[in-house]
């Protein structure tokens, strides 16, 4: 196996993100039927319930994919790209499912920031600016690495010792 070129990891993300978009699209239309009536009562309930209907589904969808027989994604096996251990193993599922745990944690900081910006409009709190520092320091790291590294390993592969290469 040999390591992914930028081009079908970025083809990837970008048929992984369709199908996210998915899922968020049916999230949006059950908010219209009245989903959105149990939002607001507490920002800790506010991040129960984002984290439940977006963030967990979306780690499911690519922590079961990457943990199958084919050890991707839709988006990564349309690409020809597989998620491997360090040393050309197929992953098992603790290490899939704390590979995409880190991937998500920049999206779930920004969901927590956003829903206490929302609750205490016009108050800018000491969390939801560590939350905001955090997301975009972690985006820009996985981004320097992804372009500085040779094998393209990211944060999320680093820190669960994992790889994307091509399917050979």
């Amino acid at each position: 196996m040999v390591k992914a070129p930028l081009k079908p990891r970025f083809v990837a993300l970008g048929l992984d993100y369709l199908v996210i978009l998915g899922w968020l699209a049916v999230l949006g239309v059950a908010a219209l039927a009245g989903l959105s009536r149990l939002f607001g009562v507490s920002p800790i309930t506010d991040d129960l319930l984002i984290t439940g209907l977006t963030v967990v589904p979306v780690w499911l969808y690519l922590s079961v994919g990457e943990a199958s027989a084919g050890q991707a994604t839709l988006g990564k096996r349309r690409a020809g790209l597989v998620v491997t251990t360090v040393d050309g193993g197929r992953p098992g599922p603790g290490r899939v499912l704390a590979r995409n745990a880190v991937k998500l944690l920049p999206w779930q900081l920004a969901h927590m920031a956003v829903i206490r910006m929302i609750h205490t409009p016009g108050e800018m709190s000491a969390a939801v600016v560590a939350a905001l520092t955090v997301c975009y320091g972690m985006v820009l790291l996985t981004l320097v690495l992804l372009f500085a590294r040779r094998d393209r390993a990211t944060a999320h592969d680093l820190a669960a010792g994992t790889r994307v290469v091509s399917r050979s």
